[in-house]
């Protein structure tokens, strides 16, 4: 019989019925397809001496062998999906658990509105975990006066407000959401009530206050933007009990060190990566703590017990040893109920990580995801000290690893903690820390390439989460009843193409780089079907061509009377339907799994293809200018959190907004005015000739992308307003539309 104190923190059941659908579903679309295939290749002999009619058959194969091959790599999601239970209750007692670092990553206050995330700052202090062992870190990329002000009122606020969400037992300890109009406690006790108006005001005062600050370092224009050259800032906030001899007399709240690196022109930042392990570093000289939550600025604590949660898979003593991760699911709190711009990832979080939990666990995220210190240091699955980690403990050669800081190698070989107790010892922590925050101290180390975050590419969680499964870790997802985390979205299509073409570009990096998953993973030993799922993410870009041709050369065969499909009436026409259909039932098989909608299906669908011939194509595009050595135009641009109304209107009514999109929407829009054209065109011939028989795939391709490009259509030709398709695309794309039937109309 099981122990009381044996039980298991936590269970995972596979979803039997949902795999074994997909696999029957795998093997009927395999078999569709390569008859699909042969049918291509079986025929090309016979047009040999069609040189454009042939051309267009050897681009449609190449097509449908790329959307075919990265298929089958998506399919190693669908092949074990599992769902998890935790069991908080049954952790031990809250002076047995491990202390928790917390990373908070901010860097303009101009798109990141400096009082959202103080809201976030201060929800996470908010966190239900002993305070003793909760230690805040922000970032502030910035370097802006704004933030460091702002953080010191923020820990004033939350001398209250943690101990009156700890008191009354608050599940919403986001502030700007509590005090909301949708959030209004009428019921409790006299006591609770006065609470709650004194907090409520003190919070209208910090908020004002905040704004006063960002007013005052206007006025005295020191405001920084993205600034490039910028001094180290390590700050141990103390509030108006700054002169206080013990920390422990303030401890009712976590302790909140304010963090801005040295940046200077000449030497690379790394971005967010190169943020977060300085935060590594500092870190380890003060709090040292074995576990850390990383979020992004605008991801504020929706479930205060997700810590718990999280720490029901890490002390788990049977999957801890060779656990590296535990990932939360991203969700936000602005989705609209149509959610034109998909932001929801509902496929990733409902769908692929549940499929790559069943196999080595989830792709590191970015933001939601409580990890082991250890495992970026660098070491492997059940080495549990430096010395039996590193194979070596000789300090010259730790410091050719790790850097020059004796303080930092002596946290990570005796795994010391400083006593905050201590004014001396905080002191020359702050010395330390302006060394390990210096834009030189990485300099001939490996970090960013072995140790921390890793540099190969902007998309710094993906890169390093491959790593740790190379390595030998796995990871483990969790979705929980209420979610753990809530963040914000982009509302303008804009923000939206920019950020896609970040991440498309980072992952088609790493799958061009000698890390590619197809063969850097096979030779780690790594699962094959876990490899194919990093494959995908960082092949699936390459869609772009494939929508790309079957945006152009059906709809200019179909101009031209050129039949690339079989007549209806032939047996291979029903393999291209079969292909087709089977396609779509799928992605609407799992998004009525995810408790979707027809609507999220037709939406998703259509940003499908929208965003390929978008933000996967100009993401392709600066890839191949990068491996010919030319410069490309990407950028890390940070998404605007701070929208204008009239974004946040069209965006709610499910009407698209193509302000700002300049070039990268010209192959939209083109292919839409293109599509137009040719099905004109090519309607009337098919009425004149009656050659519908042999014509009627194309013409379902052409209705089906008319279909698509309708949101487009209408902001070319209907819509006056501002978020309409800007007068100068529309130009770009009908000289382009024009240029393309002249030379093969």
């Amino acid at each position: 019989m099981r122990k009381e104190n044996d039980r298991p923190l936590h269970e995972n059941r596979v979803d039997q019925p949902f795999a074994t659908l997909n696999r029957f579903h795998i093997l009927v679309h395999v078999s569709v397809t390569l008859a699909v295939l042969y049918y291509r290749v079986s025929r090309l002999p016979l047009l040999l001496q069609l040189s454009f009619t042939t051309l267009a058959w050897i681009l449609l194969i190449g097509s449908e062998l790329l959307l075919f091959f990265l298929w089958i790599l998506a399919q190693a999601y669908r092949w074990r999906p599992i769902s998890r239970t935790v069991f908080p209750e049954r952790l031990p007692e809250d002076g047995s658990l491990p202390p928790i670092d917390v990373f908070i990553v901010t860097a303009d206050p101009d798109k990141e509105p400096t009082v959202e995330v103080m809201n976030t700052l201060i929800s996470i202090m908010s966190l239900d975990y002993p305070t003793s062992k909760l230690h805040v870190y922000l970032s502030d990329d910035g370097g802006s006066p704004i933030t460091l002000s702002a953080t010191r009122l923020a820990y004033d606020f939350a001398r209250s407000w943690v101990p009156f969400c700890r008191r009354y037992k608050i599940e919403t300890r986001y502030p700007a959401a509590y005090f909301s109009g949708s959030n209004v406690e009428s019921v409790g006790s006299p006591e609770f009530q006065e609470e709650r108006q004194r907090i409520k005001l003190l919070y209208e005062s910090f908020k004002k206050n905040v704004e006063k600050e960002k007013d005052k370092t206007k006025s005295t224009q020191v405001m920084t933007k993205r600034v490039q050259d910028q001094p180290s800032c390590i700050e141990i906030i103390k509030g108006d009990q700054e002169m206080s001899t013990s920390f422990e007399k303030q401890a009712e709240i976590p302790l909140l060190v304010y963090v801005s690196r040295e940046k200077r022109k000449n030497h690379p930042h790394h971005f967010k990566a190169g943020a977060l392990n300085v935060l590594l570093r500092i870190s380890g000289i003060i709090s040292n703590s074995p576990y850390i939550l990383v979020l992004d600025c605008d991801m504020y604590t929706n479930n205060p017990a997700s810590v718990r949660q999280a720490m029901c898979f890490h002390l788990d003593p049977h999957l801890s040893p060779s656990l590296a991760f535990v990932q939360f699911p991203q969700n936000f709190h602005n989705i609209s109920k149509n959610d034109i711009y998909c932001a929801e990832l509902r496929s990733v979080f409902e769908i692929q990580w549940k499929g790559c939990d069943g196999l080595k666990g989830p792709i590191l995220s970015g933001t939601g995801f409580y990890i082991k210190r250890n495992a970026l240091y660098g070491a492997r699955p059940g080495q549990k000290s430096t010395r039996e980690g590193f194979n070596s403990t000789e300090i010259a050669e730790l410091k050719q690893s790790f850097g020059s800081s004796n303080e930092f190698i002596a946290s990570f070989l005796h795994n010391r903690r400083n006593d905050l107790d201590n004014r001396a010892t905080t002191y020359a922590c702050s010395q330390e820390a302006t060394l390990l925050a210096s834009c030189t101290y990485e300099i001939d180390t490996q970090w960013g390439e072995q140790m921390g975050f890793l540099y190969g590419s902007v998309v710094e969680d993906y890169f390093t989460g491959f790593h740790l499964h190379c390595r030998g870790w796995n990871s483990a997802y969790y979705i929980p009843p209420s979610p753990a985390f809530l963040g914000s979205v982009p509302t303008s299509f804009s923000d939206t193409l920019i950020q896609r073409k970040r991440w498309m570009y980072g992952l088609l990096e790493v799958g061009f780089s000698r890390f590619c998953p197809l063969t850097f993973g096979i030779s780690s030993a790594t699962c094959m079907l876990q490899n194919m799922c990093y494959a995908w993410q960082a092949f699936q870009p390459l869609d772009s061509f494939s929508l790309l041709c079957y945006g152009i050369i059906p709809q200019l065969c179909f101009l031209n009377g050129i039949s690339l499909f079989p007549e209806v009436s032939s047996p291979w026409f029903a393999a291209f339907v079969a292909v087709h259909l089977s396609s779509l039932s799928q992605h609407l098989r799992e998004v009525l799994y995810s408790k979707g909608s027809l609507r999220t299906w037709w939406n998703e669908l259509r940003f499908w293809m929208i965003i390929s011939v978008t933000a996967h194509l100009f993401a392709c595009l600066n890839i191949i200018m990068k491996l010919v050595g030319m410069k490309g135009v990407i950028n890390f641009d940070l998404t605007n959190k701070a929208v204008r109304e009239t974004q946040i209107q069209m965006y709610e009514n499910g009407i698209f907004d193509f302000e700002g999109t300049s070039l990268l929407l010209i192959p939209l829009t083109t292919l839409s005015i293109l599509n137009v054209a040719t099905l004109i065109g090519g309607g009337c011939r098919v009425i004149v000739q009656k050659s519908l028989h042999d014509l009627f795939g194309q013409l379902y391709i052409s209705c089906f992308i008319l279909l698509i490009s309708y949101p487009v259509l209408e902001g070319i030709i209907i819509r006056r307003d501002k978020g309409r398709v800007p007068t100068s695309i529309t130009l770009w794309s009908i000289m382009l539309t024009v240029i393309l039937l002249l030379l093969f109309g």
